[in-house]
């Protein structure tokens, strides 16, 4: 590009400087230029693995901190955990220092505890073997890993110890919670028994005194009859001798028969205790009996299951308890050596109840389906009677109306398939006069027209519609069959309106009305005429002017 101003102006950059360089300090300088780019590059990487170090570390940091401040609250948590649970052991101390231990129990837990000692010290060795191993191992990663692998390893490790020891502490103080809180369960319902026997003991006491007041009201009382009796006593002396001897004799017989009392009551509450167990076992197995059916066998099954029959009470003192028990043991052996399965008998119940349900269902809805089906044959039939009846009246007046338009030719409407005319359809030929059978695609369009037109006035002969409207059926025919289509057409006017659009003579002069669309300015008309009013009219005006009658013209 160039362009503007007379004279060119030319860059005078660097045109004063001379070019005196030493070839040699040219190379020298390009090859430290390379030195040097090669360092900065090599600086440059070492600066991006630093800062990625760098964000690393800060992150880690930063996890660091925040692991801190987290086990730092946990430990001062703990701490006062702690200093609770050492209150609450002290107590546990005392409490257990008067609960007298039961020596038989800790014998056979301390049996228990030997045992589980082997049992880990056989699990210990293994557990041995397996660190040595996972050691070994370890070692082998390390080796294969570097320097890296070592580092992360170790920070691993002071992560696990931490968390391990801090789990560790979670689990003692743990377990120490709930041992402190069991014993102070036990100590809280020790203290309320404590309590409770103190309140008999207090009731006790109350009613002993009431006793004593008694008593010493009786012994004033006594001790006065006692002096007015001591008189009587000493008289009496030797008459009570004679009966003492007599009641040490009743005495002895009373003592020996309180003996057999006391051992009566004893074995009377215990034979209680067993009737009223066995009244409420009498209930228990009452109910189960009730609940208890008999289960018939599926094949002659019964809608109902029939209950298990009760006995009376001859029929019950009249069976054998041991011949029965042995029954049971006999049918117990060989159920658990069958092993039924009792949930079977329902579980097919309820298929069997969902299959006549289904089965029901089905047959309904096959029943719904025959019908259906009667129904829909009975529209196919009442379909094919009416379509063959419509078509047998169409085919007959289709020759008829074929033969009377061509004068002397003939046509024939023929099924595909007789059997289901609804499937492949219909052949329409023709045979125009004095010519042969052919099909309506291979007629000419004079032919065509007339065998359509023969199908149309045949099907308003089935069916007649009460309006028509055919376009130029008449641009194909010939003047005679014009003249014979218009003559037909004018005979069916009497039951339908036909409008036809025609350009030909011998149709439109046939018409009763007639519409004319003309061109104007660019614009189009229409006129509409009724050729008979215009014929009479015209007529009348001849006959008036020559006094001709239009019947002798």
């Amino acid at each position: 590009m160039s362009g503007g101003g007379n004279t060119v102006c030319k860059g005078k950059m660097g045109s004063a400087v001379v070019q005196d360089v030493d070839p040699k300090e040219l190379n020298t300088m390009e090859n430290t230029l390379e030195k040097m780019t090669k360092d900065l590059e090599t600086f440059r990487q070492k600066k991006f693995k630093l800062e990625d170090t760098i964000n690393q570390n800060e992150k880690d940091l930063s996890i660091m901190r925040h692991d801190l401040k987290k086990f730092s609250m946990e430990v001062k948590g703990l701490q006062e955990q702690i200093s609770g649970l050492q209150k609450q052991l002290k107590e546990q101390e005392a409490v257990l220092k008067t609960v007298v231990p039961d020596q038989s129990k800790l014998k056979e837990l301390e049996s228990t505890v030997e045992q589980c000692r082997a049992d880990y010290e056989k699990v210990a060795k293994t557990a041995n073997k397996l660190e040595a191993e996972i050691k070994s191992l370890h070692e082998q990663i390390l080796e294969i890993g570097g320097a890296k692998l070592s580092v992360v390893q170790s920070k691993l490790k002071t992560y696990s110890n931490d968390i391990d020891k801090v789990t560790g502490m979670i689990t003692k103080n743990n377990v120490g919670v709930k041992t402190s809180e069991r014993n102070l369960k036990r100590a809280e319902e020790k203290v309320v028994s404590v309590q409770e026997e103190m309140e008999e003991t207090k009731q006790q006491i109350e009613q002993l005194t009431q006793n004593l007041k008694d008593m010493e009201s009786e012994a004033t009382v006594l001790l006065q009859t006692y002096e007015k009796c001591q008189g009587e006593v000493r008289e009496k002396e030797d008459i009570l001798e004679g009966l003492r001897k007599e009641v040490e004799g009743m005495e002895e017989q009373e003592n020996e028969m309180a003996k057999d009392g006391v051992d009566i009551q004893h074995e009377l509450e215990k034979y209680e205790g067993i009737i009223k167990e066995n009244k409420g076992k009498i209930k228990h197995w009452k109910k189960e009996l009730s609940c208890l059916k008999v289960t018939p066998l599926i094949q002659d099954e019964s809608p109902e299951a029939e209950l298990l029959p009760t006995l009376e009470l001859e029929e019950l003192s009249a069976l054998n308890k041991k011949d029965i028990q042995v029954e049971i043991t006999v049918q117990e052996e060989k159920l658990a050596q069958m092993k039924p399965n009792m949930a079977a008998i329902d579980e097919y119940r309820k298929k069997e109840g969902l299959y006549l349900q289904r089965v029901g269902e089905l047959d309904q809805i096959t029943n719904f389906r025959d019908e259906q089906r009667k129904l829909h044959d009975g529209l196919r039939k009442q379909r094919l009677d009416e379509f063959m009846t419509g078509f047998q009246i169409i085919t007959n007046k289709l020759k008829e109306m074929y033969q009377m338009i061509t004068l002397g030719g003939d046509a024939e409407l023929e099924l595909v398939d007789s059997l289901d005319p609804f499937s492949e359809g219909i052949v329409f030929s023709v045979r125009p006069p004095k010519k042969s059978w052919k099909n309506i695609s291979n007629l000419s369009g004079g032919e065509k027209t007339l065998s359509s037109l023969a199908l149309v006035f045949a099907l308003h002969h089935y069916k007649p519609t009460p309006l028509y409207v055919m376009d130029e059926i008449d641009a194909a025919l010939d003047f005679k069959n014009v003249s014979i289509v218009a003559n037909y057409i004018k005979e069916r006017t009497k039951n339908a309106q036909f409008i036809i659009i025609s350009l030909r003579n011998n149709m439109f002069e046939l018409a009763d009305r007639l519409v004319g669309i003309y061109k104007t300015h660019d614009c189009t008309k229409s006129v509409t005429l009724n050729p008979w009013k215009l014929t009479s009219s015209f007529a009348n005006k001849i006959r008036e002017i020559h006094n001709i009658d239009i019947s002798d013209l």
